[in-house]
Parts: C-alpha cells; structure tokens; sequence
C-alpha cells in the first residue's frame, strides 16, 4: 500500500484590523518677502503627504506633512487692478502620530490612507500671515502574511477505497509589489480665445492605467494623465480648462513573480506643477509620479477536512487554518442629487468654473445578497460672481456633508457575518444652477466592494498510510529518511510517538524536529 498526497503551500494575507484617527494641525504661515498683502483670501488648500509609517505593538506610527498653497487677491492702492496670486508652502503643517489597532505587530503589513476634513484660517494683523487649522484624518489597516502548508488531494496505489472530504477556500494572495518612480513632462497650448496665461491658479493631475499586458516575467502598461486647469489670463478674466489624456506614458516591468491572469490595482502617488513658458502662450507641465503598481493572482485551492480508509488504513493530522477568503466582488457606479444653497459671505453666483466632492462612508449593512451604504458627500465649487465690475470676482464655496445618500448594492454571495470591503469614489460632478444662490449637484459616485469571509477550517496538513502493527516488533529500528518524512509520519507509520524518536535522536531536538533526506534515524518501537 503507498499512499499519495498532493501538499500545497498556502500564502494568505489575513486583515488584523483597521481604524481611524482624527488629528488637529496647527500652525502660522507667512508670505514671501516680495509678495504683496492679502487683501482677500480666496481659497487656502491642504495637501497631506506620508512620508513614512512603521507598524509596532498594537499601533500604526504615521509621519508626513500637509502642503499648504493659497490663492489671494492681494490688496491695492486706489482703484489699481489688483489680478490674483499663488502662494504655496510646502511641508507647512508636519505631523508625527499613530492609529491604534489591536493586534498589529511590527511583523504586519499596513496601508495608510490621508483626507483633510476641514481647513480653517485667520488673517493675522498686518494682512502678511495666516494661522491655519487642520483637521485631518488618519485611516490605518492592517494585514498579517501568513503560510500553511495543506493536503489538497490523495489516492492510494493499493485498490483500497479511500474517502475525502474538503472545502474550496479563495485566501486573499499578498500583492506584488511594482515600485514606480517616474517623472513625464508636456506642454499645454492655448489658442487665441484662451487668452494669454497670467497665473496658474490650481492644477490637478488624474491618472488612468488604460491597458496591462501580463507575461511570464514582465508588465507593460499604457497609461495617461489627465488635467484640470484653473487659471487667471494676461486680462484678470478666470478660466477653466480639462486636457483630457493630456500626458501620455508607458510603464515597463520585470520581476521575478509577474504571470499572465494577473490583476492590476493601481497604488500610486502623483505630484504635478505646471510653469507659464512661451509669454503665457503655454503651460510646461511636469508630472512626478510615485508609490507602487499591485498585482495579484487568484489562487483558489482545495483543502482535504478528512481522509480515511477502511480499517484505519491513513493517518491524518489536522491544524487549524485561519484565512481570509474571497467571496465575491461589485463594481457599480450611481448618481446622488442634492439641492446647495450658499452659505453666509459668499456672493450670488454667476457662473460654475470647476466642482469637486468627496464622499465619505458613514454606516453599511449587510443582508443577504445585499449591501446598503450610507454616507456623505462634501462638495467643493470655484465661481464667479455676480459684479458690477467688468471682471467678475473669483470664489470658492465649500458645503462638507452637503448629499447625505444611502445606496443598496445587490452582491450575489453576500451574507451575514461576511466583510465588505468598501471603496468609494466620486467619478463626475455636474452642477445645474437654480437661480444665484441656489444649484442642483448630481454627483456619480463609483462603489468597488470586495467581499471577504473569514473561515477557520481543520485542515489535513499531514497523511501516511499505517501497515498493521507487527505483533512482534523490534526494539528498535534504523531508517534513512526521505523527501516528505516527517517525525511525525514516522512515528505513525512505526507505531511510536514523536517523543520517543526525538528522545532516541538528540540531534533533532537542536534543529526542531526537521528531516532531510538521507537521515539515519533510530526509531524505538
């Protein structure tokens, strides 16, 4: 009789936990030497950085800093033009924190997500400072790496009926990590009707990953950037400009693990500037782009629970396996409408130049088959206003919590117990102004939901097959061991315990146990 197993190693990620900190920054920023005074602020924006975060007992340490820029008309003489003007401070508001999550050890895996919540300032006297406030928040998970080694199937040369029974489990692989560090530059043309380009006042990048071609050992991915530029002409008048796939570049791969099938999630970290070359007839564009691209493979596996034979024939021995399994997964995009009205201080709108928002997840309930999300949408407009002035004012409404929503995705598979895992994101904003104070936004919001069902199951990590005990066995027996023995295959399949032959074999005691082939091993029996 000789009995056959296929063992297979198993490498899961297994979420440890994850939570949220929020933190409030402080600080005074002062204008260059050469600027002007403010005279009125017209936006000051926050833009939070990691620079590093390390994971220790129990805690997620985080360390950055938020770069500030402000937009300002700044203040005149008499009835002078004043235009408007971009200041920018980098790493202005530093920060050093950590989240609590229980569990987490510094041999874990972490990701760290960053969203100011608000931005406050004060225009301190003399009209060249402000005194900021931030309030920011810090989302931490946490995962732990974790392998096991699993009999996923048996058969027995002998014509011996043997019975299997198992599970299918779908662990969650650890991504493979593909570090990006590339910087693409570009110019941005304006006609005649454009204007000449006076000031650059916000430029925003977004990258799209549009085709991932895998092989055996390599990536080559076509992606492009695209851009959203707000920016005062040589006249003082605001425009608005989208470049859609203004920066078109490729990125190539090879590493050791890269295989066709694989999915691509991207993980990257963007910086843009753009500079007025060309006497305002041209933006230079330089796009940094950092962080990582993370590929992983689908690896379902089957799990023997139990093998027998008649006659007690195969020995098994079982571990308790502990993983996060993938159940199944959504992709749904959908609209949510609200009604803004201007708060105290801003003036009558006159036209919508450019909207964002943010939605944040508050609450979700799980049904079966079914996901109900809940949460809020902060919306952001840039407008000018109603003025008697040739040149209409340029200003910035902020509405946090402006849409609550509440979204019912049907995710076949779902049930009670189970984890979604939730990412949430605004793909479209479209403004539709009632009257001067009033607007309709319907914003898309794109819901992506992993589900994820945490399973311990007994698994067989270990089967041989038992001859029948002698009645009279030696005391003691000499074997050299081979590929796949173990201490404890051996003391099965010699009717002996593992104690026994560590005791008879000191030397196994200093390495734990581990077999190579070839051993000399006495057994006692």
């Amino acid at each position: 009789m000789s009995l056959s197993v296929q063992e297979n190693r198993i490498v899961a990620v297994n979420r440890v936990g994850e939570n949220s900190l929020q933190t409030v920054l402080q600080g005074k920023v002062e204008l260059p030497s050469t600027a002007a005074p403010i005279g009125r602020i017209v936006w000051v924006k926050g833009d939070p950085v990691v620079d590093s975060f390390t994971v220790d007992q129990d805690r997620v340490y985080v360390q950055g800093a938020v770069d500030l820029a402000m937009v300002y008309v700044p203040e005149t003489l008499g009835d002078e033009p004043a235009g408007l003007s971009r200041v920018e401070w980098p790493s202005a508001l530093p920060f050093d924190t950590y989240v609590e999550v229980l569990g987490a050890d510094p041999d874990a895996l972490a990701s760290v997500d960053l969203t100011i919540l608000a931005c406050e300032w004060v225009l301190a006297a003399g009209q060249f400072a402000l005194d900021v406030d931030i309030i920011l928040a810090v989302d931490a998970a946490v995962d732990q790496v974790r392998e096991f080694t699993a009999v996923s199937g048996a058969n027995l040369a002998k014509p011996v009926k043997l019975t299997t029974d198992g599970v299918v489990l779908n662990p969650l692989p650890p991504p493979l990590e593909l570090k990006v560090a590339k910087q693409v530059t570009g110019m941005l043309d304006f006609a005649e009707e454009d204007g000449l380009v006076r000031t650059i006042l916000d430029l925003e990048a977004e990258i799209k990953l549009e085709e991932a071609v895998f092989s055996e050992g390599t990536l080559e991915v076509r992606a492009w950037a695209s851009l959203d530029l707000l920016y005062e002409a040589e006249d003082l008048t605001v425009k608005y400009r989208q470049f859609a796939q203004a920066l078109t570049f490729d990125l190539s791969f090879q590493q050791e693990g890269i295989q066709p099938g694989m999915a691509l999630k991207c993980g990257l970290q963007k910086s843009c500037e753009g500079f007025v070359v060309n006497d305002g007839r041209s933006i230079r564009v330089e796009l940094s782009i950092g962080g990582a691209l993370l590929a992983t493979a689908a690896q379902p596996i089957q799990v023997l629970t139990d093998i027998s034979a008649p006659g007690g024939l195969v020995e098994t021995r079982k571990e308790l396996l502990a993983v996060d399994s993938a159940v199944s997964q959504k992709d749904q995009q959908a609209v949510v409408r609200g009604l803004i009205e201007l708060t105290e201080g801003l003036p009558p709108i006159r036209e919508i130049l450019k909207s964002r928002a943010q939605p944040h997840v508050t609450d979700f309930e799980v049904e079966e088959d079914k996901l109900t999300v809940e949460g809020v949408v902060d919306l952001e407009i840039f407008y000018l206003a109603h003025s008697e002035e040739d040149t209409k004012p340029l200003f910035r409404g902020y509405f946090p919590e402006a849409i609550p929503f509440s979204q019912t995705l049907a995710i076949p598979g779902l049930e009670l117990g189970m984890q979604p895992r939730i990412d949430l994101k605004c793909v479209a904003v479209r403004p539709d102004l009632i009257n001067r104070e009033t607007m309709e936004a319907a914003i898309t919001l794109r819901y992506k939901v992993d589900v994820v069902e945490y399973l311990e199951v007994e698994a067989v990590v270990e089967a041989v097959d038992v001859e029948p005990a002698p009645e009279d066995p030696p005391t003691l027996t000499f074997v050299f061991t081979q590929g796949g023995d173990t201490v404890w295959k051996l003391a099965k399949r010699y009717h002996t315990t593992e104690e026994a032959i560590l005791q008879a074999n000191p030397s196994l005691q200093d390495e734990a146990g581990a077999l190579k082939p070839g051993d000399h091993i006495c057994i006692p029996r």
